[in-house]
This record gives C-alpha cells, structure tokens and sequence, in this order.
C-alpha cells in the first residue's frame, strides 16, 4: 500500500517575549491583546487551534483579567487551545542550573494542572539560543516526552533530520522536532512559506510543521493567514496542509515510526546560536547564580528545621521567590539582549527573591541553632555546612580571630584580616571541617592562646609557597607565571595565567554568526604586586594590572591546611566593543576538555571556538615531571558567575564580560553620532579557584569543589543556653563523590522532603544516602550521568518520585 502523502501540520501560535525592546508591563498587555485575538479567531473559524506555553504569562493574565482566563480554560477543555511547554517561562537553557529547569517544570506543570486541569507534553522553546545534552533526561522527568525548538537553524547545526529522537547521556529520549525557517509569519500569502517547510520535511517520516502567526511582540495568527492556509488546502499541486496541534502532528510521527518509519537517533547538544550571549551583561548572569544558590540553601536549612523541630515552611512564599528567578530566566532577560530598563525590573526581582530566601533561610537557621546547647566557656559560633557532604573549607566571620576553639576545647589556627569596613569591625578567617549538611559549634574563649600552624608557608612579594604548591607572579603581568605541584614534580602552567586579554569584539549583544573570540588587541599589565597577607592561616597577593583606562585588581590566595587556589577578581571596566578574558595556558599534552552543564558534563573539542558552561571547565591529558616523567594529569577552573569560555589546545579562557551596546541586533549598525549605553562598564567582580589534579578530573571531585565555592558555610553568633540539639550533628549525607545531590527541600504536597542529585562523572555507582538525625538510610544505584529523586518521610521510608514529585514509573 502506498503510504499517504505527507501532511503538513499549520501550528498557530504566538512568539511572545514578555522582555525585550520593553520592559514586563508592556509585555502583560501583549499577552492579553494577542490571546483577545486568539479567543476571537477561534469563534470565528471553527478548525482554528492555537498553542501557548509559558505558565508565567497565564498567572500574569490571572491577576489581570481572570475573565479572558476563564475563556481560555473553555478552549483548553474543548482542546482548541494547546498548553505546551510545560515550563514557568521560554527560557535561556544553558545558563540556569539543572535545578532551575527542573523548577520551570515543577512550577509551570503544576500551575497548568491547576488552573487547566492538564499538563503539557511538549516540551517547547522555539527561541531559545541552545539546549544542552541532558535536556532530555529533565524533559521526560516531568512528563514532557516531545521537544520542539528552532535555535539552531541548518546553519549553525546539521543534524540528520529534522525530527529525530533526542537522546542524553543516561540514555532519556524525547521525539523533537526543529522547526523550519521560523516560528512566526507575517505576510498575508503564506504559500511561500508552506512550500518551502513541506521542502525541509524529514525524508523517512511523512508528517511535518509549519508555524504561523504574528509574532515577537506578540499578535498572533491573522484572519488573513487562516484564509490563506484554507485556501492552499484546498488548491491542486500543493501538498496537504491543515490547521493541527502539536499533540496531533507527534502522534503522527509516532504511528509512523510504528509502522516501521526510522527516526534518527542525536546524542549531542543542540548548539550554537548567538554565543555573545554566554557573557553579555555580567550582572544578571552573578545574581542569577547567587540567587539560585540562595534558595536552594534556603530549602536545605527550612528541611533541617522542619525535620528536627518541625517548624512549618513557607511554600507559597518560597514558591513566589522561584517564579521571581524563573522569570528572570527568560531568554531575552539572562541572555543579556534586552533593554536597559528591564534590567532594573530584573534587579527587582532577583532582590525580592533573595529578599525572601534569606529570611527564610536565617530564621530557619537561628531556630536550629536556638536549640542547640551552647552551654560552655566563652561565646558560641555556629557554623553550618548547606552540602549534603563534609567539607573542609576557608571560613570568614566578623569576629576576632586570636581566641577560637572548637566544640572540644582545642585551639584553632586563626587570622585576623580586613574588614570591609574602618569603623572598629573585626574580621577573621580560619579553616573548619564541617560536617555534611550540618553544623559545629566553635567558641571565642578570651585569653586562650591562638592554635599554631602545622604546616609550612612563606610568602614574598614573588609569589607563595606552601605544602602543596610553589607560586610564582609574572613581573610585567602579575599573572600566575608558574605553579609547581610539589607533591608530583609537575609544572602546571605554561604561561602567565590568570590575565587579562583584550579582544576586539565589533559583534552584536548577540554575537550573531561569531564562533569564536580570538582578536586580541592586548594584554592587562605593569603589575603592581604588594603582599597584603601573611598569616597562619593564608597568604594573600593583590595584584594591580591596567590596560588603557581599566584596571583590574586581583587578590590571589594560599592556604597552609587547605589545597585551595583561590583569586578574587576586581574589575573596572572603561572598554567598549571590546571583550576580557582571563587565561590559563596548561602545560598539557593531548589536552580533552569538559565542561559543566545542567546537571551533567560534556566533552568538546579544544578548538577555540566559544562554549556555553556552568560552574567549571576541565582539562586533561598528559604532563611531564621534574624527572621527565609522562603522568595523567589536568587542571579544572572553577567560577562563581560565569557561563562562556573557551579552550584551544591546552589553554583555557574564561570570558569575563563583553561591552556590546545594549540590545543592538544585526543587521542594525550603531550609528557614530549618537549615544548609546553600552554593557558591562564599570566595576565587577569575580572569583576564580583553580583545582589541578593527578589524574583524570573523574577522580578529583570537581563538581563538588564547583559547589564549594559557590555555596560557603554559614555562621551564626549563638548566646548560652541548653537544649537537645548536641555540639555537632548532620541532617543529610551522601556517597561517594561523584555522586552530588543537589537538593533537600520540604515537599511540595503533605509532610515529607524531597531529596535530588545526579552522578556527575559518568560511571554506574551504588550510592549510599542517610538522614542521620532522622535515622534513615537507604541505597540507590545511579546510572552515568543519571538524575534521582526521593519523597522521604522521616522515620518511615525514602520513595522514589520523578521531577514533578509524583511517584517515578519503574
């Protein structure tokens, strides 16, 4: 039997940036005008359907005209209106954590389940600038088995077809489809458009899209461009095309494959579309990482006290601080693109969010520590450790440093620093082992005697030397111009590292048709060196560099307990169409680099070409001793805000900043004779640790060092008192280390936590989790690269559950 000629499915919808070219307010009023629209086009054309994602925009319009709500409700029970997506907003997919678009799951399912009685299946981000390998594992854990996307076009990706499966590392597949040629139309005529998109249909499947209807600043489909879909249905030599769904054209493409169509299998990330965006406008890419942290703390310490005191949580207000991160995450915000007033909205948002988090998270933490028994000489401090693993770290806390103990009396090795302040504010830094999500009490007892140093150091303006590590500054750069290992004879670096370059950077906010940043036009320099610390427990170099009317300021940290390589970055920022990176030339051989992703890793090619990555980059190959010596070896940078990088051959670049002007898109050009604001100028800051390892990176832990830097203990000055909470304790652990759980939260329904993590190396592991206070203990096998999830209930049982907290189909 011959097979039917392939049908083209007509995808209403409407591309609505809630943020771009204008600020949220006038966003809200084009989802009202353009689902006006949509509600009316379907009164009067019975066969119309329209799709709409984004949960965000239906809360706003909940707020706003409850009525148009109820309207579109009717609609979605008719199954006229499509809710696809599934997700609070379209969002940037590879700067938001692996946590963050589970919550644009949880978040948006859920709200759709409420107000609609459904949740999505599509997956949905036509404009969304990439989407990184281990998307489809997060997908299928909320229910979205189906992915349709756009970015990017045949010109930036070939893939086999343009719809196959998507498969990411655990093995999770969805069926994906990549839209052709857009996700909007204007003209009245789409003939053009449907023939060319019947042109890029998949060759073994007979189904396709086409998507129609007015879009970036909303609109949606016309009267003119259902008569002219109509029209073409009905006129010979044009192949079928009708007015669908999404849900309809999928089941198509699944009957097909029943039937014994192949659709090709794709392992890779779907990359590149405008890479400038990896780096445009600092700021908003810092708070994000702050804030996601910030919550995900906040969860952890309000879990604690749930489980140990059983004190109530604030879902609904923590919830609402998620939303005001989620919407911060939409692509057009995160990605840097938009106009400078939004970010001011931004601003807001991430403030009200954090605002929330902290309360939350320091009335949480003060009604554990409100229960411990602080009984003893001296005055309590409690440290606490928001990692689900012990951690030994460098604490800095606004006390004195010469009297601090530990819970049994002994003396702790500590030092006095500076302050932020002139104003009589101490401060101190000293080095605790902390235990796993838990805490331990430390004492400032007058008149006991500072703790000495166990291990050697010395410092001079040249560099610094302890028992890991021999430092050396470059003269002329202040970069690090060696680091020996000690412990293995290996030179790490092969070059100054940790300098400033400047690259000339003439593309738009987006980088539009930019694969790499390698212009370079000089470099920061005439290093100014002074030894701003030498103490027992670390030693501190500032560094002083310029190039042209910025400067950059450098503070660069040793230990003498702790491996730790540590360089708070200041910059200050005069530069325009220009970009900064800092360098790490390795001393490497068959260099393979990885980066950090949501919830995984991927390995690339060391090209020089500009990469999208989260928390760290590695990479490893083969160095020599001092004795000649071949060994495994490689060195991961780790950051605190920063998402573009490059590596070629064995040097890595991490990309600080970029001064486009705002919002300028190709093929527009600036024009010389009038003003513009432009991205990224003045001062800001960046901490950077470089972790080098014998071995492979699999062995050192990096994704756990990455979260050590990015989420430091907390303290709290705790008077005397009894209570039953003893000296030390844990409330979460797991093992072993390539095993990193992420999560700890109060459940979203009933009593009971939820706990997250994912195997982060690669390897199949039998894992070991515990609530100790709790008393349970269970053991799970994760797959490579697998993410899991748990209901526990505390002294009963741990479930397993998918990303929407229902209970996880075997």
């Amino acid at each position: 039997m011959a097979r039917p000629e392939p049908v083209l499915h007509a995808i209403g919808n409407a591309h609505i940036d809630p943020v771009w070219l204008w600020r949220w307010p006038e966003g809200l009023e084009t989802i009202r005008a353009t689902f006006r629209s949509a509600l009316d086009r379907m009164s009067e054309y019975p066969d119309f359907a329209f799709c709409g994602s984004s949960a965000a925009f239906y809360a706003l319009l909940e707020e706003a005209d409850p009525a148009m709500l109820a309207e579109i409700v009717e609609r979605v029970r008719e199954g006229r209106w499509e809710i696809v997506g599934g997700w609070w907003v379209q969002p940037d997919a590879n700067i938001p954590c692996g946590e963050s678009l589970v919550r644009q799951a949880l978040y948006g399912q859920r709200w759709f389940q409420r107000a609609f009685g459904v949740m999505a299946a599509v997956g949905y981000n036509p404009d969304t600038f990439g989407h990184p390998s281990t998307l489809p594992q997060l997908l299928r854990g909320a229910g979205l088995t189906r992915y349709v996307f756009m970015r990017p076009g045949p010109h930036e990706k070939a893939i086999p077809s343009s719809v196959f499966r998507w498969r990411s590392p655990d093995g999770s597949e969805v069926m994906a489809a990549r839209i052709a040629r857009a996700y909007c139309s204007w003209g009245e005529d789409l003939r053009e458009h449907v023939v060319l998109s019947h042109a890029e249909r998949p060759g073994e499947l007979a189904p396709y899209i086409v998507f129609y209807g007015v879009g970036n600043h909303g609109g949606g489909p016309t009267r003119a461009n259902i008569d002219s879909l109509h029209a073409l249905a009905a006129e010979p030599g044009i192949p079928p095309v009708r007015l669908s769904t999404l849900d309809a054209f999928f089941e198509e493409v699944d009957a097909d494959i029943a039937a014994g169509a192949e659709a090709p299998v794709v392992t890779d990330d779907l990359q590149h579309h405008a890479r400038g965006c990896y780096t445009a406008h600092s700021e908003v890419k810092r708070q994000n990482r702050r804030v996601e942290h910030l919550l995900m703390t906040a969860e952890k310490v309000a879990a604690a006290a749930w489980m140990e005191l059983g004190r109530s949580y604030p879902r609904a207000e923590m919830e609402g601080a998620w939303r005001c991160l989620l919407f911060n995450q939409f692509h057009d915000i995160l990605a840097g693109t938009s106009l400078p007033e939004a970010y001011e909205d931004a601003r807001d948002a991430f403030g009200a969010a954090a605002a929330t988090a902290g309360r939350v998270l320091h009335t949480a933490l003060q009604g554990l520590t409100a229960r411990i028994d602080t009984r003893g000489e001296g005055s309590a401090l409690v440290l606490f450790n928001p990692l689900p693993w012990p951690v030994t770290a460098p604490v800095e806390i606004e006390r004195g440093a010469a009297s601090i103990a530990d819970e049994e009396g002994r003396p702790v090795c500590a030092q006095a620093v500076q302050p932020t302040t002139i104003a009589g504010q101490r401060r101190s830094c000293f080095v605790a082992e902390l235990p796993a999500m838990g805490y331990r009490i430390f004492r400032e007892i007058p008149g006991m005697g500072a703790g000495a140093p166990s291990r050697s150091f010395s410092v001079s303006e040249s560099g610094i030397e302890n028992d890991w590590w021999t430092l050396r500054l470059d003269p002329e750069t202040g970069g690090i111009a060696s680091l020996l290992d000690r412990e293995s004879g290996v030179e790490v670096l092969a070059g100054p590292a940790g300098v400033g370059i400047v690259l000339e950077d003439r593309s738009d906010t987006w980088s539009h048709a930019v694969a790499s940043f390698r212009q370079e036009v000089g470099r920061f320099g005439g290093a100014r060196v002074v030894v701003e610390e030498d103490g027992p427990v670390r030693a501190c170099l500032r560094v002083q560099s310029a190039w042209g009317a910025s400067t950059i300021e450098q503070r660069l940290f040793l230990y003498r307990e702790v491996e730790v390589i540590e360089c708070r970055v200041t910059v200050d920022w005069r530069e325009r169409l220009r970009m900064l990176k800092l360098a790490f030339p390795l001393a490497i051989e068959e260099a393979e680099a990885t980066w950090d992703v949501p919830y995984g890793c991927i390995a690339r090619a060391a090209t020089g070409e500009e990469q999208p990555g989260q928390q760290w980059l590695d990479v490893t190959g083969w160095a020599r001793t001092e004795t000649g010596e071949r060994v495994r070896y490689g060195a991961t940078l780790l950051n605190d805000g920063k998402y573009g990088s490059d590596v070629l051959g064995a040097e890595m670049r991490l990309s600080a900043l970029r001064s486009p002007a705002y919002a300028h898109h190709d093929p527009n050009r600036l024009d010389p004779a009038r003003g513009y604001a432009w991205i990224d100028q003045g001062a800001q800051t960046l901490t950077w640790r470089l972790v080098p390892h014998a071995g492979p990176w699999q062995a050192a832990a990096v994704a756990r060092r990455a979260h050590e830097l990015n989420v430091g203990p907390l303290w709290v000055n705790e008077y005397a008192h009894d209570g039953p909470l003893p000296a030390r304790a844990s409330f979460l652990e797991a093992s072993p280390d390539n095993v990193v759980l992420t999560v700890c939260k109060p459940a979203e329904d009933g009593e009971a936590v939820i706990v997250r993590g994912y195997e982060a190396a690669g390897r199949q592991t039998e894992a070991r989790l515990r609530l100790p206070r709790a008393g349970l203990e269970w053991r799970a096998r994760f797959g490579a690269h697998q993410v899991r999830s748990w209901r526990v209930t505390p002294g009963a049982d741990a479930v397993e559950v998918d990303l929407l907290e229902r209970a996880a189909t075997p």
